[in-house]
């Protein structure tokens, strides 16, 4: 999933090939076809695929070829269709062990087309130019709702009941999909922002306990910091300051409904000054409390993510905890490749606020949506929604917040964890900076929330003047 905070993350971190979310080719030189190598970073048995790359259209990968079927209603074979996502790497190598399943089941062959950067705006250039894919996992609910509200896009309902989707999904990943009451798509793919990561054994020895609120989390920080210990690092440099709006959305989502959370983020009906969300902003300042994060202040707007999971899981760690979503569990390989997990590092879910709350999470997604129906493309979704797919997909130790996934088919123990936190999940919502339009939760946000690390007491003015940008920003 390569949304706007991950294409970023993505940026800094291609040798991974990890966390990732135009009108029909031009006529243009013979492409250059490579053959992928795999990176072994998570188990993924990877198709025998070959890849066509062209400068002037999305990168398009043919699923290895099954036997031809008989369409169900005659002789003839079943027309291809085509899927698009953002997903390169290990990501794509997981959902193409699914297209190939698929086929290997229908003979349907399906096309995948890796979108890797501005999937919105190919996919708005395809739709006017009136060659859109069949199919497209989405990461921005926004941009759905516009698909969807100027009628682009298929009423899932059409062939999938509501039992249908409940059967595998919460409500929570419906309801993103469900648009002036039509179920247009549903979250397919998710990754959990609300993991708060720390070291075991440290714990271990010392008699403490992962925080359950945030009153717990200050009296640990502040017996660490007795102790001599550093409580958190974190990485919030210009580069890197979305990791301090996933901090923001944690703290919101805990004091705030998800009506009220997405009234905020989504659409600003929701004001930031607001006693909700002026609460959710002074919670976010007890993570940054003078002793709490290596470094100091200025540690935490020089530090370049992924540079905080080193000081807390390398080889001479600095710090005792961090916060950020489950890819910390793969990514810690970069910088300690030995390092065993639930054993040396674990992770529980993002302290509590309010009780009445509960423990919500909040994450990102990928949402499918069906652009032109068919009878092959309605065979597609309703396969990738069945426990057979959501199988194949863990097996990969990718994450579908899926309920009928047999959970044995999980080979990592920290993939295994995350998906329960997803699919047993009562209230999910989805990244909020993503949600917002650029100017505000990609530009005003980061740099507001920068000066609130520096100074805490400024929670006042800082909720103004977010609000200010926010009233031009939602109008634009």
């Amino acid at each position: 999933m390569f949304s706007r905070k991950s294409s970023i993350l993505f940026a800094g971190m291609l040798a991974l090939a990890l966390i990732a979310v135009a009108c029909a080719a031009p006529t243009a030189p013979p492409p250059v076809v490579q053959t992928v190598v795999v990176p072994q970073v998570q188990t993924v048995v990877a198709p025998q695929t070959v890849v066509v790359q062209q400068t002037t259209a999305p990168q398009v990968v043919t699923a290895t070829p099954a036997p031809t079927k008989a369409s169900p209603g005659g002789t003839s074979a079943p027309k291809t269709i085509n899927v698009a996502a953002t997903w390169g790497g290990s990501e794509r190598d997981a959902f193409l062990a699914v297209i190939d399943a698929f086929t290997a089941k229908t003979g349907i062959q399906v096309n995948y087309e890796s979108m890797r950067n501005n999937e919105g705006a190919i996919l708005r250039t395809r739709v006017a130019a009136g060659n859109p894919p069949d199919i497209a996992l989405e990461p921005r609910p926004g941009e759905v709702a516009e698909f969807a509200r100027a009628g682009n896009l298929v009423d899932l309902n059409k062939f999938l009941s509501k039992d249908d989707l409940l059967k595998a999904f919460n409500q929570p990943y419906l309801d993103l999909g469900n648009v002036d009451g039509k179920q247009v798509g549903f979250i397919f793919k998710a990754n959990s922002k609300s993991t708060f990561w720390y070291r075991v054994q440290d714990f271990k020895a010392n008699g403490w306990t992962l925080p359950k609120n945030l009153t717990d989390f200050t009296a640990l920080a502040d017996k660490m910091v007795a102790a001599g210990k550093v409580p958190m690092a974190t990485d919030g440099s210009s580069a890197s300051a979305w990791v301090l709006t996933d901090y923001l959305e944690n703290t919101a989502i805990r004091r705030m409904t998800a009506q009220q959370y997405n009234d905020l983020y989504l659409n600003h009906k929701m004001a930031w000054t607001d006693p909700a969300a002026k609460q959710a902003l002074t919670d976010f300042t007890l993570f940054f409390k003078p002793g709490y994060q290596l470094g100091g202040t200025q540690g935490v707007l020089a530090g370049t993510f992924p540079n905080m999971i080193a000081q807390v899981f390398g080889p001479t760690p600095k710090a005792e905890m961090l916060y950020e979503g489950g890819f910390v569990s793969v990514l810690v390989l970069d910088v300690n490749k030995n390092i065993k997990p639930i054993d040396e590092m674990d992770f529980g879910i993002f302290p509590e606020g309010d009780p009445q709350y509960g423990d919500p999470v909040m994450g990102g997604g990928d949402m499918a949506i069906m652009f032109k129906d068919s009878p092959e493309a309605e065979q597609f979704i309703k396969y990738i929604i069945s426990p057979e797919a959501a199988n194949v997909y863990a097996a990969t130790n990718t994450i579908s917040p899926n309920k009928q996934i047999d959970t044995t088919k999980f080979t990592n123990p920290l993939a295994l964890k995350e998906y329960q936190q997803l699919a047993n999940a009562k209230t999910f919502v989805f990244d909020g900076s993503d949600m917002a339009p650029s100017a505000f939760g990609g530009d005003h946000l980061l740099t507001e929330l920068q000066k609130l690390v520096q100074n805490p007491g400024s929670v006042d003015q800082i909720a103004t003047e977010l609000e200010n940008f926010a009233k031009n920003d939602y109008t634009q």
